[in-house]
């Protein structure tokens, strides 16, 4: 256990590092906000359903699927329990402006269900359990374009399907018919898919970096809430989501894969959608910060407690 500790430090050390490196790439003006936004493009439109193809046909056969549903559907249940628990939590923040309001209920909706917990998946249990994660990444993505905008209050109905149906999620859905139907993708095309998918997430995280670095001015004021907010994303939110987990006849490594979702920061590219949608820049990029940081304590901790 000490073993998932060190791994699951590592794992988020490894985001800060890239984290650094985008906010450098900024400063040195090597990356500007055109930069950034082709560098998103690339990583969102190619690479990441590259490797979602790459990974899923690689690691699953049919027989494997029966469980499956059981992931995007725990992902966006998650996210629809915390939308209303963060409308409660969100009274007892000391700034309570309609920006800021909306920015906690959104980070309550929405975690790093992605990025962060497939770092730390492969890490710990191999790229199998990473294959899993792109799975459950169908609720969450349906849960962060319907439930997550829905915290600001923006967003028409064709905006939200569009971006809902996004290139990876029919990746996801391509690569599960190419398994349901035993169909196996050519060596070449499955190593491309893998070689190219690999500076998927390292290349978002250097995106990140970078728009983080361009909306950190307010980091160090009004902090009771960052903290707060932290509390509630890392610790009393997972608690509960692990409690009720734990009363369903889930498999052992379906469990792992919620439970490590369950217990991630803040998600890191909602500072995009902040930006965008019109939620507090301040405390979205301060909890990026915060809450990921503070998940390097919070995270190993749980995780020796539960697994």
């Amino acid at each position: 256990m000490n073993e998932v500790m060190l791994q699951t430090f590592l794992a988020i050390l490894e985001t800060f590092i890239i984290f650094a490196i985008g906010a450098w790439l900024t400063k040195r003006k090597v990356l500007d906000e055109q930069g950034i936004s082709q560098l998103s493009n690339l990583t969102l439109d190619v690479l990441f359903p590259l490797m979602t193809i790459g990974s899923i046909t690689r690691n699953f056969k049919s027989s494997d699927l029966a469980d499956l549903w059981i992931l995007p559907t725990a992902g966006f249940g998650m996210m629809a329990a915390g939308m209303f628990m963060g409308m409660l939590f969100c009274k007892l923040m000391r700034n309570h402006t309609k920006p800021r309001m909306a920015m906690f209920q959104h980070y309550c909706t929405s975690n790093n269900y992605l990025f962060l917990p497939l770092i730390v998946l492969d890490n710990l249990w191999g790229e199998r359990y990473v294959s899993l994660l792109l799975v459950m990444s169908l609720g969450g993505n349906i849960g962060f374009w319907t439930l997550g905008i829905a915290s600001f209050g923006g967003n028409s109905f064709r905006e939200t399907i569009r971006n809902i149906f996004s290139v990876n999620l029919y990746a996801v859905l391509l690569a599960l018919a190419l398994v349901i139907f035993n169909i196996p993708l050519p060596e070449v095309i499955s190593n491309t898919c893998h070689t190219m998918g690999q500076a998927a997430v390292p290349l978002v995280l250097v995106g990140i970096g970078a728009a983080i670095y361009k909306s950190a001015k307010g980091m160090w004021s009004n902090l009771f809430d960052v903290f707060y907010l932290s509390a509630v994303r890392l610790i009393v939110l997972p608690m509960i989501f692990i409690f009720l987990l734990k009363l369903l006849p889930i498999p052992e490594d379906i469990f792992r894969v919620l439970v490590v979702t369950a217990l991630m920061p803040v998600s890191s590219s909602s500072v995009l959608v902040a930006r965008r949608y019109g939620g507090d820049m301040d405390l979205a990029s301060q909890a990026i910060i915060i809450s990921t940081l503070l998940s390097i304590i919070t995270v190993p901790l749980m995780l020796l407690m539960i697994l």
